[in-house]
């Protein structure tokens, strides 16, 4: 089907992909957004509240929001930066590092799904293109 826009296909297939990991992730007791924010801290704890919303690609009154749901969950906990007091930063309890880990298991298994679709070369040229395309439309933003 040639005569599908781009741009509509790409967005398709983002929100097949996004609502299956929400769908996924709901099952570990995750809403929306919970997820992306227990992997940026798994590979950075302690970022700073501003740092994480740049890093998630979400507003910081939305990821406010996100962040008191997972503070009353247990999941993380925010503390005042030590060398200035008015940055927050944000860490993994022990209970979110187990949630982690069990949304890293679901996203290995998507993307096992992923891979057995391509080939490992369809895999790295797709990679390619989504990474120019990423690149040029950064470019462009206001």
């Amino acid at each position: 089907m040639h005569d599908e826009r781009l741009g509509h296909l790409l967005l398709q297939v983002a929100k097949v992909l996004r609502d299956r990991v929400h769908a996924r992730m709901e099952e570990i007791g995750l809403s929306r957004g919970q997820g992306l924010v227990l992997f940026h801290l798994g590979r950075e704890d302690g970022l700073p509240q501003g740092e994480l919303a740049r890093q998630t690609l979400v507003r910081p009154a939305t990821l406010t929001e996100v962040l008191q749901r997972m503070e009353a969950a247990g999941l993380i906990e925010r503390r005042a930066d030590p060398v200035d007091g008015r940055v927050s930063r944000v860490y993994l309890t022990e209970k979110g590092r187990r949630a982690r880990r069990q949304a890293e298991e679901i996203w290995a298994d998507l993307e096992g799904q992923l891979a057995r679709t391509l080939t490992s070369a369809e895999q790295g040229e797709l990679r390619r293109l989504l990474e120019k395309l990423r690149q040029a439309l950064a470019k462009e933003e206001p």
